[in-house]
């Protein structure tokens, strides 16, 4: 399920003697040997030759594939174009990009959601993106941040130092914050709906990047402008933006982006950092998974993801809202996965990311309440997970 950006430098170089040509060949290859469904796939469009950010399509035979095309920066053209594909065990396909294809994607609708909102004493109005100089708009944005949800999964990110990632964990697959947003009414819950199912506190949540001072996370504070933004909204994925200018942190000021991307039919994020230059010498940021003030265990591989899977209170109100029950995981970058650590909230991973100006990770949450979920305990949990790593780790392979 390896979030795949593809060089395409062979493409460029082949492509360069046939001006005319609208095709492009990929050869894609499972390396492992078990079917994938789903996989996505990503390609900068910065190195697809003659692409000028238009139309572009994707076909597996004569077949038109649903694809998506993302403009990162907001100049009006579209900065990657991302794509599912279903692969059998060791199998090789041939793919066609179609340069200049305006015909109409086969999309289905309602397999991803995201959504951002302003709030007032008049009520809550859409938006795209929001920012602050002060860093905190969490008492006026609904849900406090913005949220996006597949099918199986919902999550949340805060607006103030925190930046913290929640989870929404849902008794049926379905979209629901659309309707519930986030917050469902007791007419929703007792139709099915899905609810808030961690307490999140000052802790890293599932997989929200923060720095280190050695002894414990640190909260992305101060900064000189925080922005939360809506890149896509599907049809096949979410990309929300959680962006940060001015970080004093290390004895430095960083401009950093965390990109969340969410597939559909997929539970896990992919977070691009985004750094804006080479990280110095020494810089230390953390992720994890937090602790649970009820029962709980905790799993480590010692090689770059932790995983937790615990009991507790979602809110503040434990007379209303009962005990929840959830597994939380993160899987870090191998190189600049540094070890395990623990503070008085959280298991951590230490990631060494200097001379870096990007890197990604992955993080996943799991509700006991899914009732479509045969994983109902740690043992269960811990082993999904440990599978999720090795098809991260083993991305699939695509050259021309």
């Amino acid at each position: 399920m390896k979030k795949q950006l593809l060089s395409l430098a062979a493409i460029a170089a082949l492509a360069g003697g046939h001006a005319a040509a609208a095709e492009l060949t990929l050869t894609v290859t499972n390396p492992l040997g078990e079917a994938r469904t789903g996989e996505p796939v990503a390609i900068a469009a910065a190195r697809i030759p003659r692409y000028n950010g238009g139309a572009l399509a994707v076909y597996e035979g004569a077949t038109r594939l649903c694809a998506q095309l993302d403009d990162f920066d907001g100049d009006g053209k579209a900065d990657e174009l991302s794509f599912l594909l279903d692969m059998k065990g060791g199998e090789v396909k041939q793919l066609r990009l179609v340069l200049g294809d305006t015909s109409a994607p086969p999309c289905p609708a309602g397999r991803v959601h995201a959504q951002l909102f302003l709030k007032d004493a008049s009520g809550v109005t859409p938006t795209a993106s929001v920012s602050s100089p002060t860093g905190n708009l969490y008492n006026s944005l609904h849900h406090h941040g913005p949220a996006w949800e597949t099918e199986l999964v919902a999550y949340r990110a805060y607006f103030d130092q925190k930046q913290t990632i929640d989870v929404y964990g849902k008794r049926h697959r379905q979209l629901e914050l659309d309707a519930s947003r986030w917050y469902p009414t007791d007419e929703q819950l007792e139709r099915g709906f899905g609810d808030d199912v961690l307490l999140v506190q000052g802790s890293v949540g599932v997989g929200t990047l923060k720095g280190w001072d050695g002894a414990k996370a640190l909260h992305i504070a101060p900064v000189g402008n925080r922005e939360a933004r809506i890149v896509a909204a599907g049809p096949l994925r979410t990309v929300v933006d959680m962006r940060v200018e001015r970080w004093m942190y290390a004895g430095d000021s960083l401009n950093l982006t965390c990109r969340h991307i969410t597939y559909a039919g997929h539970r896990d994020v992919e977070v691009r950092v985004l750094c804006g230059k080479p990280l110095p010498a020494g810089v230390r940021l953390c992720t994890g998974v937090q602790k649970m003030k009820q029962a709980s265990e905790f799993f480590s591989d010692r090689e770059g993801m932790a995983c937790m899977w615990g009991t507790g209170f979602p809110v503040n109100d434990t007379v209303k809202y009962g005990l929840q029950t959830v597994g939380l995981a993160v899987l870090a970058p191998a190189d600049c996965y540094l070890r395990d650590t623990i503070d008085r909230v959280n298991h951590l991973l230490l990631l060494r990311p200097e001379g870096r100006s990007e890197f990604s990770y992955h993080f996943w949450a799991a509700s006991e309440k899914e009732e479509w979920w045969q994983m109902k305990d740690a043992k269960a949990f811990f082993g999904y997970s440990t599978q999720q790593k090795r098809l991260l780790r083993n991305p699939l392979r695509v050259e021309l």
